[in-house]
């Protein structure tokens, strides 16, 4: 599990990076291939993101998976 203030820096990065590219939770979860009430809960924190959501978000949103995630 992902430290408490760590998870949440990291959230607050994944949402800066989702909104600067004029996205919705719900377009970015089904520019995923996710559910949109699952990626509504992984950004809020509440469970965690695999690898392999991880660097498809990353490519998504054009980050390097460094600048969001960690």
């Amino acid at each position: 599990m992902v430290d408490e203030k760590v998870g949440e820096k990291m959230n607050r990065k994944l949402k800066a990076a989702r909104v600067e590219n004029g996205l919705t939770q719900a377009q970015l979860a089904e520019l995923i291939d996710m559910p949109a009430s699952t990626y509504q809960k992984k950004e809020q924190g509440q469970t965690e993101f695999t690898i392999a959501e991880a660097k498809k978000i990353s490519e998504v949103l054009k980050k390097k998976p460094a600048s969001i995630f960690f």
